[in-house]
């Protein structure tokens, strides 16, 4: 006689418990809340992040967007006016100054204006981050963050914000004391654009670091699944079959099968490229948001590096008494290696971000040939993924990893030798000088 047991299917595989304050998603609330914070001191963020209903969400403001308009208008009034400024230096020099204002202008304006019309933008990054979280909450590989977290970021700012501070204030020494020639206004025109696109990139790094930990507990979560054949869960499973069927007479083969353990790997397949999936379109979301601050920044930074380069050319091929004096020379050389600085801290997060992704992308290809054949009416979600790179770029105009440094470098040397060619060709007057700190009103 046969006897049907009606068994309902019961899972409780991958329970996420309730998303608190506390919890991980909470914490990392709260880190991204106080980066948001320390970057508004410089206009780098939307107005505010209030906390409704739970959870943190990004807003512009209207008292905002007004200070950053006076800001960029007070900015570009600064620039006409250096236009009209008569100084005692030589033609190139003086053009090159004035390349110098122009580039870090726009690269302020952009640091400044591209926040404030992108809020809800920042606001999915945000929501990206705490998907991510949640989805690996799940699993054995999500990094607490705590204080020690805090402490972390906290160190990176205030060491980069020493940093900046100590080189304006040399920099106020050598302007005000030392030469005693520069104006004010002329002179926070040099240093603000520098400050605040400084920062600009520090909040860039900060960002894609914390992109690139998600990577790292991603390929922690696929690592482990390729190798040990499933996934450690914090929590539970309970699988019951439904509707067994058992008859004696029949023979156990044509027994009605029961549901084989693929079906778990099936869907811890499906929600790890779902992660992966997010972790990708989160890397997108942020090389769209600070695309514009990375093509203009750079652009600024290659001027500024070349021009600094040049000053310093001029001084060590000048006359005694002519050329850059020994403290701006020490000013200028400052600059570059904080350029430099700069320059190559950003591709080398980028470079970390790029390599974690290529190792995921190597595990998901060997997944995707070990389950091929039971996969194969999931391969349209597999091939996007396994096609699919997390690279940064300005824009689509290049690439922001190692390969850039080398155009950077070639750039600047030939738009050296292009400076010191004009300048053989328009030697400077008897009473000119060179100096880039010096700009006095006859």
């Amino acid at each position: 006689m046969s006897k049907w047991f009606n068994k309902r299917k019961v899972s409780v595989l991958n329970l996420r418990p309730p998303v608190r304050q506390g919890g991980d998603a909470g914490e990392f609330e709260q880190l991204f809340y106080l980066a948001f914070k320390c970057f508004r001191l410089f206009a780098l963020t939307p107005g505010q992040m209030p906390l409704e209903k739970g959870r943190y969400t990004v807003r512009s403001t209207r008292w905002m967007m007004v200070i950053v308009l006076v800001l960029v208008l007070t900015a570009w009034f600064a620039l006409v006016e250096t236009f009209f400024i008569e100084s005692r230096t030589a033609l190139i020099t003086g053009i090159a100054n004035h390349i110098q204002f122009l580039t870090n202008t726009i690269a302020l304006s952009a640091a400044w204006i591209v926040p404030q019309l992108k809020a809800n933008e920042l606001g999915a990054i945000l929501d990206g981050f705490l998907t991510i979280d949640r989805e690996l909450s799940a699993y054995s590989v999500l990094e607490h963050v705590g204080a020690s977290k805090r402490v972390a970021f906290l160190v990176r700012y205030v060491t980069v914000l020493a940093g900046l501070a100590t080189l304006t204030l040399y920099d106020a020494y050598v302007s005000f004391v030392q030469l005693d020639t520069m104006e004010v206004w002329y002179w926070l025109s040099h240093q603000i654009p520098f400050i605040v696109y400084a920062m600009g990139f520090l909040y860039a790094y900060v960002i894609i670091s914390w992109l690139q930990a998600r990577f790292r507990q991603l390929n922690k979560l696929v690592e482990q699944y390729h190798r040990q054949g499933h996934i450690f869960t914090r929590h539970a499973t309970i699988v019951f079959s439904a509707h067994i069927k058992l008859d004696e007479r029949v023979p156990t083969q044509q027994q009605e099968d029961l549901p084989s353990i693929g079906r778990r790997e099936h869907s811890n397949d499906l929600q790890v490229l779902a992660i992966v999936s997010r972790t990708i379109d989160l890397g997108q979301k942020i090389e769209a948001y600070f695309g514009p601050l990375f093509l203009t920044v750079y652009t600024a930074l290659f001027s500024v590096t070349t021009i600094q380069l040049y000053y310093c050319y001029l001084h060590l091929n000048s006359k005694p008494d002519q050329g850059l004096s020994i403290e701006s020379l020490v000013q200028s050389g400052a600059i570059i290696i904080c350029n430099a600085i700069a320059i190559v801290a950003l591709p080398y997060m980028c470079e970390q971000v790029e390599s974690e992704s290529k190792l995921l992308m190597s595990y998901l290809s060997k997944l995707s040939m070990k389950h091929g054949q039971t996969l194969a009416q999931h391969s349209s979600i597999w091939f996007p993924n396994l096609i699919s790179s997390v690279r940064f770029s300005a824009l689509g105009f290049f690439t922001i990893n190692y390969n850039m440094l080398s155009g950077l470098v070639a750039g600047m040397v030939t738009y050296l030798i292009i400076f010191i060619q004009f300048n053989s060709m328009v030697p400077a007057g008897k009473d000119d000088t060179h100096q880039s700190r010096r700009s006095t009103r006859e």
